[in-house]
């Protein structure tokens, strides 16, 4: 059933739109671990400003949990230098409405919206990235955070969130 979903999304975004990796150059995202049968949506080529006015993430993982037969998805936004708290926030809840409509309404589905930065986070920022969860299909998800290149960044984020 996982593959079957995994690969109608592949073919609803277009190959064109999919990548290897969950970072880039400047802020790199270790992949070891993570299930091979999964689909990395670069978004910023697969939903085009144009089409969207809210703002967005960078990167959507989306792979199926078999122990617990559900679909997981990662909002990843990837910031290497400075930046405002309230903005990431906004831009991980905007990309909800970009991806709901990919992921049937019947399969459960969890969600975790991650932040990887480069130059630290200051104590107000963590606290303002604590208050604003991201919200999907009634639920509130945490923010997590971790440093861009630091060896399996994503799969300790996704394992210490019991989506691994």
């Amino acid at each position: 059933m996982m593959s079957e979903v995994l690969s109608e999304i592949r073919e609803r975004v277009g190959e064109e739109n999919l990548i290897n990796s969950c970072g880039d150059r400047r802020c790199r995202v270790d992949m070891t671990d993570i299930p091979r049968e999964r689909v990395v949506i670069n978004v910023d080529t697969a939903f085009l400003a144009n089409q969207s006015a809210s703002k967005r993430c960078d990167r959507i993982l989306i792979y199926g949990d078999t122990v617990k037969n559900r679909l997981v998805v990662a909002l990843i936004e990837l910031k290497s230098g400075t930046f405002r708290a309230t903005e990431v926030c906004e831009q991980l809840q905007g990309s909800v409405g970009l991806f709901s409509d990919l992921i049937p309404q019947v399969l459960e589905t969890t969600c975790i919206p991650i932040l990887f930065y480069g130059k630290g986070v200051s104590k107000l920022q963590r606290k303002d990235i604590n208050r604003n969860p991201v919200h999907f299909r009634n639920q509130k998800f945490p923010i997590r955070l971790k440093k861009c290149g630091e060896p399996e960044n994503l799969v300790n984020v996704l394992s210490k969130s019991d989506n691994l």
